[in-house]
């Protein structure tokens, strides 16, 4: 519980996957513009970021009710295109089951899901965002799958 003489930043900002390469990039940009910024991560996140595993519902919860941020960027997720392909299950619960939970508890934060441009088929470049996508791979297909939870859980939610 916040005291009153406690200083609480008006801009706040959870980073997922902030111990990969692209989320380490976002956590400090954000970190270098004055945002106060929380990274989270799994298997390497301790000491500097916070231990969160996006698959349990109540630790997604409980990280977003104590923080409270104002933007969630959902930098997490299975990108090697070749493990996608030898453990399915896996990537597939971070890639789309991870994304959608996180949307869900999200409540009234600004939600940025990282996507890529593997979810189209490489055959008209460069892409808009409302071209068709066409994913040729199952590391495509689980990222469209994920922008599709994250629109189907978040969109049109407000105060």
């Amino acid at each position: 519980l916040l005291q009153e003489n406690v200083h609480v930043p008006f801009r706040r900002v959870l980073v997922t996957g902030a111990t990969g390469l692209l989320g380490r990039a976002v956590y400090k940009e954000f970190q270098d513009n004055d945002w106060y910024t929380v990274g989270c991560g799994y298997s390497r996140a301790r000491p500097r970021f916070e231990k969160c595993n996006l698959l349990d519902a109540d630790a997604v919860r409980a990280m977003i009710q104590e923080f409270q941020p104002h933007v969630i960027v959902h930098c997490a997720a299975e990108r090697r295109p070749d493990v996608v392909e030898s453990q399915t299950d896996a990537a597939i619960q971070l890639n789309v089951s991870a994304a959608g939970n996180l949307a869900k508890e999200a409540g009234v934060s600004f939600v940025i899901y990282i996507s890529t441009d593997y979810v189209f088929d490489g055959r008209n470049p460069p892409y808009d965002v409302n071209d068709t996508p066409n994913p040729l791979n199952l590391y495509g297909k689980t990222k469209l799958e994920g922008e599709r939870e994250v629109l189907r859980n978040n969109m049109g939610k407000s105060e």
